[in-house]
């Protein structure tokens, strides 16, 4: 099912609350409905380049960001579960990790991490906000925020790896505690998939020591473990520039055991379903947004959770929907490019024969002696 218009309204207002004052004080007729602010506004790591700049570069990078981005940071002190109800009118701005952040496994260290941190918010942390269901009944949506440059390792701080898998642990128990809850997982490194599935095939290089120094895709054991004990019900992540929208499925085992897991493209999944051995038990879609560089048309994403009231049963169940969105189509820009290039070279044409037409006038005329000359 397609998502409703109404984030659309909301990213409007988010990147463009002076216009929208504007055309309010104006009396604008273009509005044809008041914008609806979203809860929750993530940036899916690489906030900006700053594993390997030292402290004054950083705080310029910083003021530039938090110029643009007005929130209050999510800055959580306490211990986990680092759980904060979100009940207040202005998004929660959440920043993920990402490898231009902190660095991969390699280059980590216990001060980047602290910079990073003080500056955007805990790297490892979980936020929950309550969907009314409709009467007394709610749901419980769990954001769970974690740090993907220290899953695989090792890293060069196995300290603080382990510290991320204590708090994946912990948080694997939400599941266990709340069946009914749900949790979206927002990462930075992509879940594992097969060459083919999306641009980027699955690549892992390492140091002389084994620590990571690039990594496009999660391990297979991370993947399967994260999708087996975490049970996310939606993953969004960044990464790979290019994007990819696939669907995670899963078969259980013969001897009861961990779930297997096939990723597939989503666009192809119904086609390709009926290689999947049965039974199949579950499905968990995960969106690679493409990145918001101009190489790549600007991108954006638009999440957004409804209740869904046709669930068998005459049950009430939260849906999931996702809709990328291009800051601009690069056809204009390279009809632009053509056309200059086309005008160019027509007037270097014109410029071309009108040097030869008139070296060839002047040849002629020095060829031809004047009158002056024929009479001495």
């Amino acid at each position: 099912m397609s998502p409703s218009w109404s984030p659309l309204y909301s990213l409007w207002n988010l990147v463009s609350p002076n216009i929208h004052e504007h055309q309010h004080d104006s009396n604008s007729s273009s509005w044809t409905q008041p914008p609806i602010t979203p809860t929750h506004v993530t940036i899916l790591g690489d906030l900006f380049s700053s594993q390997w700049i030292d402290n004054t570069e950083f705080d310029v990078r910083l003021k530039r960001y938090q110029s643009i981005f007005t929130e209050p940071l999510s800055t959580m002190t306490s211990s986990f579960p680092y759980i904060q109800i979100a009940e207040k009118d202005t998004p929660e701005l959440i920043n993920v990790t990402g490898n231009h952040d902190i660095g991969y496994g390699y280059d980590i260290s216990q001060e980047r991490i602290e910079r990073w941190e003080q500056s955007f918010g805990k790297s490892n942390f979980v936020t929950t906000t309550r969907i009314p269901l409709g009467g007394a009944e709610e749901r419980i949506l769990h954001f769970v925020v974690l740090n993907t440059m220290l899953i695989d390792g090792p890293s060069a701080d196995e300290n603080l790896r382990g510290q991320t898998w204590e708090f994946l642990q912990e948080a694997s128990r939400i599941k266990e505690r709340h069946p009914k809850d749900k949790i979206v997982l927002l990462t930075h490194i992509p879940f594992h998939k097969e060459k083919g599935v999306c641009v980027d095939p699955p690549d892992i290089r390492v140091h002389w020591d084994n620590t990571i120094i690039e990594q496009t895709m999660l391990t297979p054991n991370t993947t399967a473990w994260i999708l087996n004990n975490l049970q996310p019900d939606f993953v969004l992540n960044g990464h790979d520039h290019e994007g990819c929208d696939t669907l995670h499925v899963a078969t259980t085992a013969s001897d009861d055991s961990d779930m297997s897991w096939t990723a597939y493209s989503t666009s192809t999944f119904p086609q390709t379903s009926n290689h999947i051995s049965e039974p199949t038990h579950k499905t968990v879609r995960e969106i690679t947004q493409r990145s918001m560089m101009a190489e790549f048309g600007g991108y954006s994403g638009l999440f957004e959770v409804r209740v869904d009231k046709s669930v068998s049963g005459g049950q009430e169940e939260l849906e999931f929907s996702y809709e990328s969105c291009a800051f601009y189509r690069d056809l204009p820009v390279w009809a632009v490019i053509v056309t200059d290039l086309i005008v160019a070279g027509a007037w270097s044409c014109v410029g071309a024969v009108w040097a030869t037409m008139h070296v060839w006038s002047v040849a002629r005329r020095g060829a031809t002696p004047s009158i002056k000359e024929k009479t001495l």
